[in-house]
C-alpha cells in the first residue's frame, strides 16, 4: 500500500502586468477562434452566475473542460484541475497574447500543484518533522518546553516556501511551497511556482518562451513534487 494518495492537482499560468478586463469576453475568444463556440449564456442563469462576469475591473470566465480564467487590472490567471487540459492552457494564453501583443507584461508564473493525503498517523507526523524539524523551535521559543504534551503537539509544519535558482538562463526563480491543506484529513498541498521576470522581453518573446518551455516546466515541477514526497516519506 502506498504511503500517500493523490486527491487533487492543478496547473496554472499567471501573468502580472497591465490588463483591460473588459476585453476578455467569451465572444472575443470565440471570434478569434481561440476556443470553440459554447453556450456561455447558460452560465449567467441560476446557480452559475459566478462562472461568467465581464466588468471594467474584473473578468471571470469558465471555459469548457474545467478551465477557469480571471483577469484583474494587474493580473491574468488561467488554471485547470484537469490534467488532460494542461497543454491547452498554454494554447489559450499564447493565442490570446499573440493577438494582444502590446499588453505590458512584467512577470509570468508557470505553476503546478498537488494535494496528497497521508493516511497513516505516524507517517503524517514524520513527514512534517522532516520538512520542518521541531527541535530548533524549542530553543527559539523556550516557553514551548513548559506546555503540556497536548499543546506541544500543535507545533509543526503549516506553510513553508523555499526559493531555488532556475535551471535555465531565464530571469526569475523556482519556489516550492509545502503547506497543510486539511489537518484532520492529513492532506498537504505541494506547489511549484516557476517564476519569470520578463525584463526587456516583448510580449511576443514571452509568448515564444511559453510555447517552447511550458511542457518542460510541467515535467520539471512534477519531478520536484515527486522528489519532495519521496524524500520526506522514505524510512
Amino acid at each position: 500500500m502506498s504511503d500517500w494518495k493523490l486527491v487533487g492537482e492543478e496547473a496554472s499560468i499567471v501573468l502580472v502586468g497591465s490588463f483591460n478586463p473588459a476585453i476578455f469576453h467569451p465572444e472575443w475568444f470565440i471570434r478569434h477562434k481561440i476556443v470553440p463556440e459554447w453556450n456561455y449564456d447558460a452560465q449567467t442563469h441560476g446557480n452559475d452566475q459566478s462562472k461568467l462576469a465581464v466588468m471594467p475591473d474584473l473578468s471571470t470566465i469558465e471555459f469548457q473542460d474545467d478551465r477557469h480564467m480571471q483577469v484583474l487590472l494587474n493580473k491574468f490567471v488561467l488554471r485547470t484541475s484537469r490534467a488532460s487540459e494542461y497543454l491547452t492552457l498554454k494554447d489559450i494564453v499564447s493565442s490570446t497574447f499573440g493577438i494582444l501583443q502590446e499588453t505590458p507584461i512584467a512577470q509570468m508564473g508557470m505553476n503546478h500543484s498537488v494535494v496528497i493525503e497521508i493516511p497513516d498517523d505516524d507517517k503524517w507526523i514524520s513527514f512534517g518533522e522532516k520538512v520542518a524539524p521541531k527541535a530548533p523551535w524549542h530553543s527559539i521559543a523556550p516557553y514551548i518546553n513548559e506546555l503540556d504534551e497536548d499543546r506541544k503537539k500543535t507545533l509543526g509544519l503549516w506553510d513553508m516556501t523555499v526559493q531555488l535558482p532556475r535551471p535555465d538562463d531565464a530571469l526569475g526563480y523556482i519556489r516550492p511551497t509545502i503547506k497543510v491543506d486539511n489537518i484532520t484529513q492529513h492532506r498537504v498541498s505541494i506547489g511549484i511556482n516557476s517564476h519569470i521576470d520578463v525584463g526587456d522581453q516583448s510580449t511576443i518573446e514571452l509568448v515564444d518562451y511559453l510555447n517552447s518551455h511550458w511542457e518542460e516546466n510541467l515535467a520539471y515541477a512534477k519531478d520536484l513534487i515527486n522528489n519532495i514526497i519521496n524524500c520526506h516519506l522514505e524510512e
